[in-house]
């Protein structure tokens, strides 16, 4: 019997496909964490995430025959996950308890206090900031390495470039960053 563990993603989705389920829990428990860590970082409420990250991967089970292995399967799925953190904040947003629910209560967790969690979302939104108003060609190498979480050479072949380069534009794209959030603290 074959260790499904050891089988690389293409595998897996291929068996998966085919009907073998327990390829694609091989699947969710090895980017389990990757698209838990993006739920985390994007959901304004840790009780949101669970079912966030729940309804990523049932999200990737239905849609699992629309992959194309222009990138990798972890791109992929947080990249599903990220949509759904999006679609989750359309949804609350347009519902009639949305304006309302922006009080403490989004605030409140039993892990900090309403100051602990205003301050850290008000960090979140000052790195989201910085990002978005970094140069593209930064813009683009910083999220794919550490928000995707993706290696330099599955980087330099989503951007189509040479590993140096993506490399040094990592580089430099963590300095702009650090210059343009620690301005503006000192500001």
């Amino acid at each position: 019997m074959t260790s499904f563990a050891t089988l690389q993603d293409s595998a897996l989705i291929e068996g998966t496909l085919a009907g073998r389920s327990e390829c694609f829990t091989v699947l969710m428990n090895r980017h389990m964490p990757a698209v838990r860590r993006r739920v985390k970082s994007m959901a304004p409420n840790t009780w949101d995430e669970d079912d966030l990250v729940q309804e990523t991967f049932l999200k990737a089970w239905r849609h699992l025959s629309s992959f194309r292995s222009d990138a990798s399967f972890r791109t992929w799925i947080t990249r599903v996950a990220t949509n759904e953190v999006l679609q989750q904040y359309r949804r609350n947003r347009r519902s009639p308890a949305g304006p309302a629910a922006t009080g403490l209560d989004t605030c409140a967790s039993h892990d900090e206090s309403p100051h602990e969690a205003l301050a850290r979302m008000e960090t979140r939104q000052t790195i989201r900031t910085a990002i978005a108003r970094l140069p593209e060609k930064y813009r683009r190498v910083l999220i794919l390495r550490d928000l995707d979480e993706l290696t330099t050479h599955e980087a330099a072949r989503c951007l189509q470039s040479g590993v140096p380069l993506v490399k040094s534009r990592h580089f430099r794209a963590r300095q702009l960053l650090s210059t343009a959030i620690l301005g503006r603290s000192a500001g």
